[in-house]
């Protein structure tokens, strides 16, 4: 039988650096956001998705999943402050129903994820318990300081993080308890690397871009227009 995946879609951010709301923003007629659970409403893998909405957008996204009528959709919660309160949020609402072995965090943010690099994370997650998204830098990295170059890491070594982050349920739900959750995370692998647990990497797309910045919806629109 077929081992199936619960997610958990972090859409509680403030978009401070897009200056507005690039979540409820149109790309090729439909919203990120949509777009985004669009991807894993349609994966075969997955059987529960919990949507972590901005306070102020909670009302919006409940009606967006009625109105859209995904089956999966079995929560949506406001976030917290942080990034990893709102992750918490919607683990600790999985927590409440029956979880699946294997629980998946992704970025509304990220609409060109597939259902190619879901599968793949949850086929690497069942081997090592925890798996995240990532590619080869490019570019050549400089570790700065007040303005003057410290260190170039050797880029061979180097990858950029992406989502989703696929991990055992009751591995990531101790992580977002434990004390060391205290301090600030940039990503979910980060609090089980914290625990001492290894975390295993696959490879993602260069196209699983995160919407931040007005040229990285311009970048978007292109990606859609082919």
């Amino acid at each position: 039988m077929k081992e199936m995946s619960s997610v958990v879609i972090v859409a509680a951010g403030s978009s401070r650096r897009m200056g507005r709301d690039k979540l409820w923003l149109p790309l090729a007629g439909r919203i990120t956001l949509a777009r985004t659970i669009d991807v894993f409403q349609k994966a075969s893998c997955i059987a529960k998705i919990v949507v972590v909405s901005h306070p102020d957008r909670l009302n919006d996204t409940t009606q967006l999943c009625q109105d859209e009528q995904w089956t999966k959709v079995v929560a949506v919660v406001p976030g917290g402050q942080r990034r990893q309160d709102s992750v918490r949020q919607g683990l600790d609402t999985l927590a409440e129903m029956q979880p699946d072995r294997w629980v998946m965090i992704h970025d509304a943010a990220r609409p060109f994820v597939t259902e190619a690099i879901i599968n793949e994370g949850l086929r690497v997650a069942q081997e090592h318990l925890a798996a995240i998204a990532a590619v080869p830098v490019k570019d050549t990295i400089k570790q700065v300081q007040n303005g003057i170059i410290q260190e170039t890491p050797d880029r061979a070594q180097l990858w950029a993080v992406q989502t989703p982050q696929i991990f055992d349920f009751a591995l990531i739900h101790e992580a977002h308890h434990s004390p060391l959750a205290e301090d600030d995370a940039t990503d979910d692998a980060l609090l089980m690397e914290r625990l001492g647990h290894p975390v295993a990497i696959f490879t993602g797309s260069y196209t699983n871009i995160k919407i931040t910045t007005q040229e990285d919806l311009l970048f978007a629109e292109a990606l859609l227009q082919g």
